[in-house]
């Protein structure tokens, strides 16, 4: 799993478990926005990717530290989408020099 519903609250600093429904919500938008950003999906391992796959990430092949990269990416957008639940803001976390650090090396370029 890229992020558990711990570390999540964690990132949002809530110590309850009033909000567990709305955060558990936003955990797979915040991947889905990270996916979108890298152009790249993300399986757990091989078994999991399909044939139809093009350049996928496979959690269980990345390093420590690659994987610290994308859960910085989607506890990134997930404290984005929880601040803008209810506000109407045009800044997201896509925009931040962090997350564009910790995407970087996940990014697909197409060439041709």
């Amino acid at each position: 799993m890229l992020i558990t519903l711990e570390m999540a609250k964690q990132q949002l600093c809530i110590g309850d478990d009033l909000d567990n429904d709305k955060v558990s919500m936003l955990i797979p938008q915040a991947i889905g926005l990270v996916v979108a950003d890298v152009g790249r999906d993300i399986y757990q391992s091989n078994a999991d990717v399909p044939e139809s796959a093009e350049a996928p990430i496979i959690l269980d092949g990345l390093s420590p530290y690659q994987l610290s990269n994308l859960q910085t990416a989607v506890l990134l957008q997930l404290g984005s989408l929880w601040v803008n639940t209810e506000a109407d803001t045009t800044k997201n976390a896509s925009e931040t020099p962090a997350y564009k650090t910790a995407i970087k090396p996940f990014r697909r370029t197409l060439v041709g």
